[in-house]
């Protein structure tokens, strides 16, 4: 399988992102529409590839 580098676009510059007080991903308001773009994409991925979607 190979690496959706689209997917993880956002996390190209750390000044794009942070952690929040709970330890999840947050993004900045200074990151760029595409950065926007991809971390949208990223956090449906991340929900689709959670345990919750996952039973066996």
């Amino acid at each position: 399988m190979t690496k959706n580098k689209e997917l993880f676009y956002w996390q190209n510059n750390t000044d794009w992102y942070t952690c929040d007080d709970e330890g999840n991903i947050v993004l900045n308001n200074n990151a760029p529409e595409r950065a926007k773009k991809s971390f949208e994409k990223w956090e449906k991925w991340k929900k689709y590839n959670s345990d919750e979607n996952n039973l066996i």
